[in-house]
């Protein structure tokens, strides 16, 4: 039980050596650097204070997800995907999304995502259920976008994107939380931290202003999908 978070945190740190880390930006908020592409971003100091994150009482079933249990650790702090808007000083956008299949049919009432304001910018995001497009994600069936985030490197509060009615979601059939930024965001600079819960290799898809949406594989950010 000792062991196993020593070996997560090597590994992290591994990936991110591979990626080649570089302080291109964020100075002077918690020591943020960023890799040579920009799509990743480090917090070098760790939270100054925790903020548990309590889960409200609710009679909502997982649907995915990997955020822990632990309300000191829900996800991981300082290690994570950048999400930046076509303005930010970065000069790309960079968003991330991750597939879910769902193995019954549901209705999707609530997604959390791991995200933190990078210091720069305007401090929000926007969050969404995309369709599937040919393995990458394709229209929006359900958007939020959310402002007031916590800063990144700090622990553990969540964006929720919460819907009254819900979105009805299929068995069997590949949707996507797509975390991106809007007209509102265009200069944005977020951090979509990584789980804590598992550090295995799983498929992705990343967007750049360059490249658009493409097929990626690595450590997924925290993330859950509840509805009934």
């Amino acid at each position: 039980m000792v062991r196993k978070p020593a070996v997560r945190i090597v590994l992290v740190l591994s990936v991110l050596a591979l990626a080649g880390i570089a302080a291109l930006a964020a100075a002077g908020h918690r020591g943020i650097v960023t890799s040579q592409d920009g799509r990743m971003s480090i917090a070098k100091q760790g939270p100054s204070h925790v903020t548990p994150w309590n889960e409200p009482s609710t009679d909502l079933t997982i649907i995915a997800g990997n955020l822990s249990k632990y309300p000191n650790g829900v996800f991981f702090c300082c290690y994570g995907y950048t999400i930046s808007g076509p303005s930010s000083f970065l000069g790309s956008a960079n968003w991330v999304a991750i597939p879910f299949t769902p193995t019954s049919n549901m209705t999707v009432k609530e997604v959390e995502v791991s995200v933190g304001w990078g210091g720069q910018g305007t401090n929000g995001v926007t969050v969404s259920v995309n369709l599937d497009a040919n393995g990458l994600p394709g229209t929006a069936l359900a958007s939020l976008n959310a402002t007031g985030l916590s800063d990144y490197g700090q622990c553990c509060q969540l964006v929720v994107a919460k819907s009254g009615t819900g979105l009805p979601v299929t068995q069997g059939t590949q949707y996507w939380v797509v975390v991106s930024t809007s007209i509102s965001t265009q200069n944005t600079y977020d951090v979509w931290a990584f789980n804590s819960t598992d550090m295995r290799s799983y498929p992705f898809a990343s967007y750049s202003t360059a490249d658009g949406w493409t097929k990626s594989d690595g450590l997924l950010p925290g993330y859950a999908v509840l509805g009934q």
